[in-house]
């Protein structure tokens, strides 16, 4: 139905005006999305995106609900920028961000795009407490090693599921890892 209404939308060149809570409907069902807090728009841009580059941490969680890391700029490397987390002390690497050397940040990584990879190849490693099969995927939860150790969420393809027990490294994409000043993340 979401793609017969947006059919006939295009075919008629209307202006629509959706309002919804349903986050995947509002991906599917639009051309620009304006993530509303407070009465005050958060953000407003294309589902790509709002769910890609989330301009703040209640967008990224809103949208995905992403995992939070919190840690520090370390460098600046060409294209990327090096975060050293305070959790386990791994470096993950993310799109080339203006902050700061020092700075403190929260790391921000939608389960969609974490994978779980052999224990010395990760940015963190950790030991599945959770692994639940859905049809095309495994959504898991990680508990990484280190102090305060946060659950991770992750989603990934089902034949490729970890499984509870097995100890993993978790590794991502650099385009697919965002930060935020620490200061955003209230």
């Amino acid at each position: 139905l979401q793609v017969e209404i947006k059919t006939i939308q295009q075919e008629l060149g209307l202006t629509v005006i959706y309002v919804t809570h349903d986050q995947e409907e509002a991906l599917v069902m639009s051309d620009r999305i304006a993530v509303m807090r407070n009465g005050l728009i958060e953000q407003f841009d294309t589902p790509r995106e709002l769910f890609e580059r989330p301009k703040t941490p209640f967008v990224a969680d809103f949208l995905g609900a992403a995992n939070f890391l919190p840690g520090r700029v370390e460098q600046h490397d060409g294209e990327h920028t090096l975060v050293r987390l305070d959790n386990s002390g791994g470096l993950i690497k993310a799109r080339r961000h203006d902050l700061a050397v020092g700075a403190q940040v929260k790391v921000a990584v939608q389960p969609g795009r974490l994978r779980a990879c052999a224990t010395d190849d990760g940015f963190c490693t950790g030991t599945v407490e959770t692994a639940t099969y859905v049809g095309t995927l495994v959504r898991a939860g990680v508990r990484i090693d280190g102090k305060d150790a946060p659950l991770l969420r992750l989603e990934v393809p089902a034949g490729r599921g970890p499984v509870a027990g097995e100890r993993v490294g978790i590794t991502a994409d650099a385009d697919d890892v965002n930060l935020f000043a620490d200061e955003q993340a209230g």
